[in-house]
């Protein structure tokens, strides 16, 4: 057998138990049970984004440097759209998770501010 060919085999009896490990890691950590909250979700799909973003950017950058050949051309056309939508969805989901945890304050009434309906000896309490 030639070394590409053991290559393949080796491949082919690695791949098995190294997705099964995958889906133990992500089993463990919980990303297949179903969100218990909007931030759960939003950090889910956040981390989803980022990981996408960093395995299809050194492919890029990689083929980007060796001229791509012509009939990688189809891959870096669909490698550069992934790398695009994984990163409109990553800040997306970046700005849904500011604004879920900084919720905007509704803007306090100037009158009210600092005025209180009860004095400061009514505070205190009748034992003072």
């Amino acid at each position: 057998m030639s070394r590409p060919w053991l290559l393949f085999l080796l491949a082919l009896l690695v791949t098995p138990p190294l997705a099964y490990l995958v889906f133990r890691l992500a089993k463990g950590l919980g990303f297949l049970d179903p969100p218990a909250s909007k931030e759960q979700e939003y950090r889910r799909t956040v981390s989803a984004a980022l990981y996408a973003f960093l395995l299809f950017l050194p492919i890029f950058i990689y083929g980007y440097e060796k001229g791509w050949p012509r009939v990688w051309v189809f891959f870096a056309i669909l490698n550069g759209i992934a790398l695009f939508f994984f990163a409109g969805i990553g800040i997306q989901t970046g700005r849904l998770l500011w604004k879920l945890r900084h919720p905007k304050k509704p803007d306090a009434d100037p009158d009210a501010e600092g005025a209180s309906p009860e004095s400061p000896s009514e505070r205190l309490g009748p034992d003072l």
